[in-house]
């Protein structure tokens, strides 16, 4: 009867798994990059901010030296249809809240259409910018910079 469990357990863990795969979002490649003059801290504050440091691969680095980068992948499993990371860096006083979204919906016409966003939020004195770097209009993964001085 234990054997029968297990196998039951394992069957479902891997069809959740399998479900969890199927309806993942198109990845985003992150990299931050650290302008100012001091170390960046990785932190994290909000829920989104959470659950795109459980998304990551590799996870973020937790100290960014001055000048230098951090890369990372993020794919959320929530739809085929969206996806987002959220980060937040901060330097001394300074903070950079970012984040990217991706989201494919119907327009008035009924065509599913994909768009990319990033946005920046910027506290302290920071200077902080978020560019779109690429889009692959067949996978819809994309490629964002953010950086922050």
């Amino acid at each position: 009867m234990n054997v029968h469990k297990v196998v039951l357990a394992l069957f479902s863990a891997v069809t959740l798994f399998a479900a969890g795969a199927a309806h993942a979002g198109p990845r985003v490649m992150v990299t931050f990059k650290n302008n100012a003059t001091a170390n960046a801290s990785y932190t994290i504050e909000t829920a989104n901010e959470a659950s795109t440091n459980v998304n990551a691969s590799p996870r973020p680095i937790a100290i960014v030296p001055a000048g230098g980068t951090s890369s990372y992948a993020v794919q959320s499993n929530v739809s085929p249809d969206t996806n987002f990371a959220a980060v937040r860096y901060k330097v001394g006083g300074k903070t950079c809240a970012f984040t990217t979204t991706y989201v494919n919906t119907y327009n008035s016409s009924g065509i599913k259409v994909p768009s990319w966003n990033k946005t920046s939020t910027p506290s302290g004195g920071a200077t902080c910018t978020a560019t779109i770097t690429s889009t692959n209009y067949t996978s819809h993964e994309w490629s964002v910079e953010f950086a922050m001085k």
